[in-house]
């Protein structure tokens, strides 16, 4: 017993980083991928080349125009929108505990969303070497959806549905890793066995797979 209560506090005492460090970490570096994004990747040659067939070229000079004003207040706004999502996904995971009278701090469950957070936004940076490599006449509004290291790249998206390759586009080597180390994360509190905590981590995940695809389908109808 006296081994056990000796385990949690020196667990707690590892940790190289403070949440807040982390989050802010993850803030910035959204910010600065985004940014690449925009200066780099998306050029005034690439709007031309993907709405050049839907538009007029002053239409196209509106669009990036209005882009660019919208982009400051989206940076502006990204702390809060990362807050948010990850708030989100933590109190998703923590509502089966609360049912189930588990109590593991909120403030844990969001630091391991956030640790985890780190591979999702690694998956956007080899998307942007990918295109970065691309010649400019090929990045297409497919290009830039690609999902890097997913299922859907050895498929044809032309044989299944939107809604379907949405679904098969989410299963990816970053993804994977993101349930491996949430669901570590949450057996290493000492709260739950390695089976309950790799069904809330599945349950979790497919519950914002859902989520997603019934806003896409929503946003269709608009």
């Amino acid at each position: 017993m006296n081994e056990t209560i000796s385990v949690e506090p020196n667990y707690k005492n590892e940790r190289l980083i403070e949440t807040w460090q982390l989050y802010l970490l993850i803030t910035v570096l959204s910010v600065i991928i985004s940014l690449a994004y925009q200066k780099i990747i998306m050029t005034q040659e690439v709007y031309y080349s993907i709405y050049s067939s839907q538009m007029e070229e002053y239409r196209i000079d509106d669009l990036i125009r209005f882009i660019e004003k919208f982009q400051i207040w989206g940076y502006i706004a990204t702390p809060l929108f990362i807050w948010l999502r990850l708030a989100f996904v933590a109190f998703l995971i923590q509502l089966p505990f609360m049912i189930k009278y588990i109590e593991i701090p909120f403030n844990e469950i969001f630091r391991i969303t956030a640790f985890a957070f780190l591979v999702l936004l690694s998956a956007d940076v080899v998307r942007f070497f990918y295109l970065f490599f691309l010649p400019k006449e090929l990045i297409t509004a497919d290009a830039l959806m690609m999902t890097p290291l997913a299922i859907t790249n050895l498929l044809n998206k032309n044989n299944y549905s939107e809604i379907t390759y949405l679904f098969l586009s989410k299963i990816n080597v970053f993804e994977f890793f993101w349930t491996y180390i949430v669901y570590r994360e949450l057996y290493r509190t000492g709260k739950i066995n390695k089976i309950d905590s790799l069904l809330v981590v599945m349950s979790v995940w497919f519950g914002i797979l859902v989520f997603i695809i019934a806003l896409n389908l929503f946003l269709r109808t608009l």
